[in-house]
């Protein structure tokens, strides 16, 4: 021991000097407090002597008074700090005196059987505040072990923002003691921003989290990040940041990256957006067709919006037309424009509404030019025979008076034979007239009857197919 508790009097001064005059004001009050801290651990007062000394030193470095430090330190049980305070003393003073060297080096001697050295190891968050016994010992990580006095030591570390990490350690004298910490919670500070300072969503493992910048605490480990919003075209164009989640505009958005989080640290994480979308105008004939784009019905046409980049199909389609199909490739800050003529559907029911007036005409038409023909044969024939017998009966065409009425009877068939044949070939003209003028167009199925007429050997003829 340097210095021992019955001390009576200051350490003398170094051989062949005589006691240091005050020479300043500093130097006076320097001395005051040495003075006082000897009278403190005179009285085995050694916290209080261990005050005035270290105020003296502030004032005035000086060998005597470091070696006083270190035996009150060492009368309190701080043996890592009086060992400290003789190996700062050495360095101050390399050339003691032989006595004081020989006092020193037994005292370190005896220190250093009283303490141990401590490590920290499991979650020991980089810049954390190491507090030992309350005491701040240095931030993490460490250089090099710790000299910690023997016995239970509380070990604490904290840091800005976190829950600070505790346990106990039994330091034991002459070993290498680790302090191994265990936090309560894993978390990290994740911190998301945006190169060009833009304001964006920041979807965090596939969920919205807020805006950039954005700082928060997430779970220790690896984690996807993503920014995806709306960059203003004016702002985009003119290159400024905007202030606030813009809700329309050009659509943005970064590729998506992994960010490692470790325990109480700050991870930085600076993500760039770059422009996702382009213009498309889609134009129809007839208008208010519906647009649908990739599937998704998106309003009527004239449309126009905004669309990622790259290729979409593009589908309208109307009531009473086929739908149209198209690919467009989208490029950044182009516009496409496209416009769709649609082909009308055939109306199948109408068609089969025209079919059967046709068939229903036609069958009526010729069926009256059969009936006439009909008639026409009946008529004709009956008429041929009476005029052959009153050929027969009346010689030079003169007649009696009795054959009057079998000429009246073959006048009125003549008449009749003739009205059937003349209402036989209006039927047919209808109906030739109603086949002609009601047929289907190109494009059209037939579905309406096929009627042909001509007169054959044996008389006239109708054929047909419905």
């Amino acid at each position: 021991m340097l210095l021992d508790a019955g001390a009576k009097a200051a350490p003398p001064a170094p051989p062949g000097k005589a006691p240091h005059a005050a020479t300043s004001s500093e130097e006076a009050e320097a001395r005051a407090h040495f003075e006082e801290g000897v009278a403190r651990f005179d009285k085995r007062e050694y916290r209080e002597a261990l005050e005035a000394f270290r105020r003296s030193l502030w004032l005035k470095k000086n060998r005597n008074t470091m070696g006083y430090v270190a035996s009150c330190l060492k009368q309190l049980g701080q043996y890592d700090d009086a060992l400290e305070q003789y190996e700062e003393m050495r360095r101050e003073y390399p050339k003691l005196p032989a006595k004081i060297e020989a006092m020193v080096s037994a005292d370190m001697a005896e220190l250093s059987g009283l303490v141990g050295t401590l490590a920290v190891a499991g979650d020991a968050p980089a810049g954390a505040s190491l507090f030992v016994d309350d005491r701040l010992r240095g931030r993490l990580p460490l250089e090099m072990p710790l000299r910690v006095s023997a016995g239970r030591r509380a070990v604490r570390v904290e840091k800005e923002g976190v829950e600070p990490i505790r346990t106990t350690v039994d330091v034991r004298a002459g070993k290498e003691n680790v302090a191994e910490l265990v936090a309560t919670s894993r978390d990290g500070w994740l911190v998301v921003s945006e190169k060009h300072n833009w304001v964006l969503h920041v979807e965090l493992d596939g969920k919205h989290v807020g805006v950039t910048p954005w700082r928060g605490l997430v779970d220790v480990g690896e984690h996807k990040v993503r920014l995806h919003g709306f960059i203003w075209e004016e702002a985009l164009l003119a290159c400024d940041a905007p202030t606030t989640v813009a809700e329309h505009g050009a659509k943005v958005a970064s590729s998506v990256t992994t960010a490692s989080v470790r325990l109480y640290e700050e991870t930085r994480v600076v993500l760039g957006a770059e422009e996702q979308d382009a213009s498309l105008r889609v134009e129809s004939t007839p208008t208010g067709a519906t647009v649908r784009i990739d599937s998704k019905a998106v309003g009527k046409a004239p449309w126009e919006g905004r669309l990622p980049l790259g290729k979409h199909e593009i589908e309208v389609s109307a009531g009473g037309f086929f739908p149209a199909k198209q690919t467009v490739q989208l490029e950044r800050r182009k516009q496409r424009e496209l416009s769709v003529s649609l082909e009308r559907q055939p109306d199948l029911e109408a068609e089969a509404r025209a079919a059967r007036n046709r068939k229903i005409g036609v069958g009526l038409a010729y069926g009256v030019g059969v009936a006439g023909l009909g008639v026409f044969a009946v008529t004709g024939g009956l008429a041929l025979n009476r005029l052959n017998e009153l050929n027969a009966r009346c010689p030079n065409k003169q007649c009696p008076s009795t054959e009057a009425g079998n000429q009246r009877a073959a006048e009125a068939l003549g008449t009749a034979a003739t009205v059937g044949l003349v209402v036989a070939g209006l039927g047919a003209g209808a109906g030739t007239a109603v086949l002609l003028l009601t047929r289907p167009g190109d494009g059209e199925r037939r579905v309406g009857p096929s009627v042909s007429a001509g007169v054959g050997l044996g008389g006239f003829e109708v054929r047909g197919r419905f």
